[in-house]
């Protein structure tokens, strides 16, 4: 029998509205045509509500109310009706169902359930669950929890909280990748004196630090370059000074926490130049990130200096050199030169972003102040990335590093969620980030859901196993 929605009804217009005693839709039949007197007397008149704002209210409170339903197709056990939506529950009283009921009436919303006489006790209802464990192991643990398991109801997501806290005295490796052409001359004056410097800075974050240096300017052929022989054998503007041919990449230093050796080896490094503005840079980023044995990374927190006053060429530009192969992202070091570069393009921005993903590398780009926002766009496509404005002469240098590893990580890992809190000075690092997660079981094949937005150059990892099938335990 159909229920009447009192004060939700309009003459002119047919709506569906819920049966809330039998769950299902009824559809309401247009009303008679009142009297004028009846108009003039109605609820609605008196609340001056038109009657198109009183249907769509009834609307919206029935979106509301099917949101609850418990849409279930071919059920037959307490599994099947469960995997049927977040709203269906399952009845596992003895004698619930009469002779020749199918069994599929056990499944039900709790309210339906309940007014049918099955009592709250033999109603199952199972919740997602996060299960939370420590690794015990010994060292320092920077990410919180080490394991999760995840019981995963189909529609229901489960929470739980991931805490990263940067471990003073956690060992860092730092490379100084350093833009070579000629604009950068008093550049390289100050950064052959930085060695001392940068790992003393180093050593006030960590106990284990190392440093390590490589260089670039640009694709050999035109228009990046200059390719006559003359220039190619000295391309700076003033052939008194002496230059070294111009390059795509130079790993120049493996990383190592000998400041004398940083100092010695950059020490030998000549200026170079180049034609167009725009530099070769990501072309050497990318590898550095895909030269971990060459370059030398530990499994440790992991930073990529770049040091510019220029733009960068990216994926396309390499066809006006008619290079048209696109970049493989694989490492191509040959004798610590990138040898290969003529053959590929440069690489996308996105490559190059999952590329440092990929291996935990966090970029810093220190850039002079004319191309500050250049560089803060890229950030923004280059996930946990800073920049720093770099000093006219690199004399800033050390200060910068110092500042970015500081602010870089709770200014893009904290989030929408995510609370970053007590950051001292370098010397006393500590850093904590916390994050609330929630996964939600999804058409994806299990373990390739996405793991949660946490800080890049961290070698931690959080070990999760993800349950495909649900476990309904008796009382």
């Amino acid at each position: 029998e159909e229920q009447e929605v009192s004060g939700l009804y309009d003459p002119r217009l047919q709506l569906r509205f819920l049966d809330v005693t039998q769950g299902r839709l009824v559809a309401k039949p247009p009303r008679p045509a009142r009297s004028t007197a009846e108009d003039s007397s109605t609820p609605r008149d008196m609340l001056g509500l038109r009657p198109p704002l009183l249907a769509l209210v009834g609307l919206l409170s029935l979106g509301c109310v099917l949101s609850q339903e418990c849409t279930k197709f071919k059920v037959s056990s307490c599994r099947e009706c469960i995997e049927s939506g977040p709203g269906c529950t399952w009845c596992q009283k003895l004698n619930f169902t009469g002779p020749g009921d199918p069994d599929s009436i056990r499944c039900d919303t709790r309210p339906q359930l309940l007014m049918r006489g099955c009592a709250a006790d033999d109603i199952m209802d199972p919740t997602s669950l996060a299960e939370t464990q420590e690794d015990h192991n010994g060292g320092q643990k920077q990410l919180s929890p080490q394991k999760v398991t995840l019981y995963l109801r189909p529609g229901q997501a489960a929470a739980f909280n991931v805490t990263f806290r940067r471990a003073k005295g956690y060992p860092i490796d730092l490379y100084y990748l350093m833009d070579l052409s000629y604009s950068m001359l008093d550049d390289l004056r100050n950064v052959k004196k930085l060695g001392g410097d940068l790992l003393r800075a180093l050593n006030e974050i960590t106990e284990s630090g190392r440093i390590g240096f490589g260089s670039f300017v640009d694709k050999t052929v035109l228009p990046f370059v200059n390719t006559h022989p003359d220039k190619l054998r000295n391309p700076c503007p003033n052939k008194e000074k002496e230059c070294q041919p111009p390059f795509a990449f130079r790993h120049v230093l493996k990383l190592t926490n000998n400041s004398n050796q940083f100092q010695t080896e950059v020490g030998k490094q000549l200026i170079s130049g180049n034609l167009d503005a725009p530099e070769g840079g990501l072309d050497a980023m990318m590898q550095v990130a895909a030269c971990p044995e060459e370059i030398g990374w530990r499994n440790v927190t992991r930073l990529l200096v770049f040091a510019t006053d220029d733009g960068f060429h990216f994926a396309g530009d390499g066809k006006l050199g008619a290079i048209l192969t696109p970049n493989d992202g694989r490492c191509h070091l040959e004798d610590n030169l990138y040898k290969r570069s003529n053959e590929f393009d440069y690489p996308s921005v996105g490559q190059l972003a999952h590329k440092l993903a990929e291996n935990n590398i966090q970029p810093i780009f220190a850039v002079t102040s004319r191309m500050v926002k250049t560089y803060e766009k890229l950030t923004e496509i280059i996930p946990k990335s800073a920049v720093g404005e770099l000093s006219e002469d690199s004399s800033n240098v050390v200060h910068l590093i110092k500042n970015a590893y500081n602010v870089s990580l709770p200014h893009h890992s904290a989030g929408t969620h995510g609370v970053a809190s007590n950051l001292p000075t370098a010397g006393q690092l500590l850093l904590q980030v916390s994050r609330r997660v929630v996964w939600e079981e999804s058409p994806c094949p299990v373990g390739q859901l996405q793991p949660p937005d946490l800080p890049s150059g961290l070698q931690d990892t959080l070990a999760r196993h993800f349950h495909g099938e649900l476990w309904v335990l008796s009382r």
